[in-house]
């Protein structure tokens, strides 16, 4: 497959940090235009940025997938049942727009109902997208267990190394993009075959996250 193209619709990285993820793992260097990462806020409120159009028109290239990630700030202003709906409409926009979509649950958030134990805040919304991707077909990155999994094993104390600041247990700093952007390119090694030949393995990161270690 020539002239990859992969495109992350995300809202858990801050803007200091705009790729994070699949093109950090892949052979697509940084500044490419091929991989870019777009801060969306709600299932609404995205499609009224400039860079949605901005991502439609490049929809329309061959071989150019978006991987969508709703959930955060979605939970604060609608039920669920307006997010799945939401999140349908608008994946069907992308995918009609001609991109190959995949869906990603959204990454945990590092609050802890005690040093193990990750509180599971966005389950109910993250339920929805793993029914939406179901309905629709399409590849799912199961990333709220995957994080939680990690983070329970690592801990809260270990666990706010991450923080984008320290007050911050939902967005990243540059070593949490490095070990939760790694678990993104093992679920699209993984998940999406199209793709997988295309991330670069990183055993000894791999090997860390499956044992809850830094």
């Amino acid at each position: 497959m020539r002239n990859l193209k992969v495109y992350c619709l995300l809202v858990t990285v801050p803007l200091l940090q705009k790729r994070v993820g699949v093109p950090d793992f892949a052979p697509i260097p940084r500044d490419s235009p091929n991989a870019q990462t777009w801060l969306a806020k709600t299932t609404v409120t995205w499609q009224a940025q400039t860079q949605y159009k901005d991502m439609i028109t490049r929809c329309k290239t061959a071989n150019t997938y978006a991987l969508i990630q709703f959930g955060h700030n979605d939970m604060k202003v609608m039920s669920t049942t307006q997010f799945a709906a939401n999140l349908t409409s608008l994946t069907n926009k992308i995918k009609s727009a001609g991109c190959s979509p995949v869906l990603m649950t959204s990454l945990a958030r590092r609050t802890f109902s005690s040093e193990q134990a990750t509180s599971d805040t966005l389950g109910p919304y993250s339920a929805e997208t793993i029914k939406v991707a179901s309905n629709l077909g399409l590849p799912l990155l199961p990333l709220l267990a995957d994080s939680r999994a990690y983070l329970n094993k690592l801990g809260k104390t270990n666990a706010m190394q991450f923080n984008y600041a320290s007050d911050d247990t939902t967005h990243l700093n540059s070593l949490g993009a490095k070990y939760f952007g790694r678990i993104v390119a093992d679920e699209v090694k993984s998940k999406v075959s199209a793709l997988s030949s295309y991330i670069i393995s990183d055993a000894s990161l791999s090997a860390k996250i499956a044992a809850g270690t830094l």
